[in-house]
């Protein structure tokens, strides 16, 4: 194990569905650097859920295999690969996020919507999905 790695869990202690309590466990490094980083990125210093949680459930929500009940099923790990990666391409090229969003200029109160391929400097502009599915596609 690299000796910069800094790893914590977060354990939800519940009684039945409610929510009793949480122990925070750092696993790798000490709390006081893992508290350190996280301020560094901007966040409180605490171990949460809520970033992973909301991702889960939007990929749960564009990714029909992986929803509890759907009729579309992936039957193999091929397939389940082939849905991940449209949705990969979807969320990053197709699909504006409120959090990128930037000031148009002489417009105030209006924002141009962008994706996060737009705010990485990998487009210019908002793809459709009709731009996604005519990307040819790079030999395997």
């Amino acid at each position: 194990v690299r000796p910069d790695l800094l790893y914590g869990q977060l354990h939800k202690l519940k009684a039945g569905y409610r929510l009793r309590g949480t122990v925070t466990r750092i696993l790798c490094g000490s709390r006081a650097a893992f508290e350190q980083s996280l301020k560094a990125l901007g966040f409180s210093g605490r171990v949460t859920t809520a970033l992973i949680e909301r991702f889960n459930l939007t990929l749960r929500e564009h990714v029909a295999p992986l929803t509890r009940r759907t009729l579309t099923l992936a039957r193999d790990l091929d397939s389940l690969a082939l849905h991940l990666e449209w949705f990969r391409a979807y969320y990053h090229f197709v699909l504006p996020h409120d959090a990128l969003r930037i000031p148009m200029a002489g417009k105030p109160g209006r924002y141009r919507k962008r994706t996060p391929a737009m705010a990485a400097g990998l487009a210019r502009r908002r793809w459709r999905v009709r731009d996604l599915l005519l990307m040819p596609l790079p030999p395997v």
